[in-house]
């Protein structure tokens, strides 16, 4: 029974949400989110990512605009060239060593398929910042998580030394009815396997508290400081699930992902389209060289225009798959939309279902607790055993166990409601 206690609250207690961060000693919630956003490995690969398509396009976009080249040659000819024409001084044609200088101006003109290349860059930018902001908002909800499982964590320390306490009251007043002779042994050693159980409860926790703390702060890398007290969930009942489900779900980073995902499927397959056209560019050039020839010029430029035309059958393979990675997207696109609204609907139920199981579980916990101050009580008089007396605090402990699991359960719901439905900044205000 013990370890399934331990497990079902460390398990709940992972998923914890949503409670008032001033309520407690640990510091506000902001502070693990801002350093998430600035250390976090993941989101540090986010923002990188960021960069390099930024790079990216501008990239695409130079290949788009007028490059200018410039080159320098010297060339040793193993014979010298020379013409001589009647009359006339001898005219080096070839030069032994030939210097020769080349400024090159190449203009695109029309190159509708790397215009389309660029605007395909550019929604990959687009959809790299809607990642972004994905990776950055499931950081913030697993921050969310661990910073309640800290919470969650020094409760159930709480709880156990409390039971450690009262397991020892019990086992010294055991021993003063079993020294007066009113008590038999038996019940030293109940009262003995009560306190060593209760022992190992703490250990437990602790074990539960320290690795909570420990995961909290690599995620963030923001020490967490020691809560001192575990809050109630209010308990109030949240609006109509149609309010939820119909508003601000455009915003939010699952949308965008699959809707820019859809518009870069689109351009890719645009691109493949166009890869059939030709494209066309000019070209301007300046020579510099004392290899004159018969003009005798040391300078000249050419002026030309180039038209290109390829094909060849991967292009029609290229489109095939541009086409089906379209259709793949807006598949997936349809399937995202669907599973965000489930998302809500389901945290939305569990929200109601988590408050009515928070008010029965205080009401049991507080049944426990009255019931093990009876026995305790009644022992003391001799009207019960110290079997009552152990079995009840045992009781109230579990119900004290369950009560910190029923408050995690609808603070974990309505938390996850919000980020589910784009409203995460209203946990900031808390």
């Amino acid at each position: 029974m013990r370890s399934t206690w331990f497990g079902r609250i460390v398990a709940t207690a992972a998923l914890a949400l949503l409670v008032p961060s001033s309520a407690h000693a640990l510091q506000p919630l902001a502070t693990f989110l801002a350093g998430t956003r600035e250390r976090n490995p993941e989101a540090r690969l986010a923002d990188a990512t960021i960069q390099q398509r930024e790079a990216e396009v501008d990239l695409a976009r130079a290949r788009l605009l007028p490059s200018f080249a410039a080159r320098g040659a010297l060339t040793h000819n193993q014979y010298e060239a020379v013409a001589t024409l009647p009359g006339s001084p001898p005219l080096v044609i070839i030069p032994q060593n030939q210097l020769d200088a080349f400024l090159v101006l190449d203009v695109p003109i029309a190159d509708l398929a790397q215009f389309s290349r660029f605007d395909t860059q550019k929604i990959q930018l687009e959809l790299s910042r809607a990642t972004q902001g994905l990776t950055h908002r499931q950081l913030a909800e697993r921050v969310v998580r661990s910073y309640y499982l800290v919470i969650a964590a020094a409760a159930l320390r709480q709880a156990t030394d409390k039971s450690l306490d009262l397991s020892e009251k019990n086992l010294a007043m055991v021993k003063d009815r079993v020294t007066a002779g009113v008590a038999p042994p038996l019940d030293l050693e109940r009262a003995t396997a009560n306190l060593e159980r209760a022992k190992q409860d703490v250990a437990d926790a602790e074990l539960s508290r320290v690795l909570a703390t420990r995961s909290l702060e690599t995620i963030t890398r923001v020490t967490p400081e020691a809560p001192t007290v575990f809050p109630e969930d209010d308990l109030h009942e949240e609006t109509a699930l149609a309010i939820w489900i119909g508003q601000g779900k455009e915003s939010l980073p699952e949308y965008k992902v699959a809707e820019t995902e859809a518009k870069l499927a689109d351009a890719t397959r645009r691109t493949a389209n166009l890869a059939y056209l030709p494209s066309l560019s000019a070209q301007a050039q300046e020579r510099f060289t004392n290899a004159t020839g018969f003009t005798g010029r040391v300078a000249s430029y050419t002026l030309s225009a180039t038209l290109s035309f390829r094909f060849d059958l991967g292009l029609l393979a290229q489109q095939d798959i541009a086409k089906a990675q379209a259709a793949a997207t807006v598949a997936r696109a349809d399937g995202t939309k669907r599973n965000v609204e489930d998302a809500i609907v389901e945290a939305w139920h569990r929200t109601g279902t988590g408050i009515a199981k928070a008010r029965a579980a205080r009401a049991q916990m507080k049944a426990a607790d009255s019931a093990a101050r009876i026995a305790q009580d009644r022992y003391s008089s001799g009207a019960s055993t110290q079997l009552d007396v152990t079995q009840a605090q045992r009781d109230a402990f579990t119900a004290n166990v369950a009560r910190i699991q029923a408050d995690l359960d609808v603070t974990q719901a309505r938390a996850i409601l919000r980020i589910a439905a784009g409203k995460s900044s209203e946990l900031m205000q808390k």
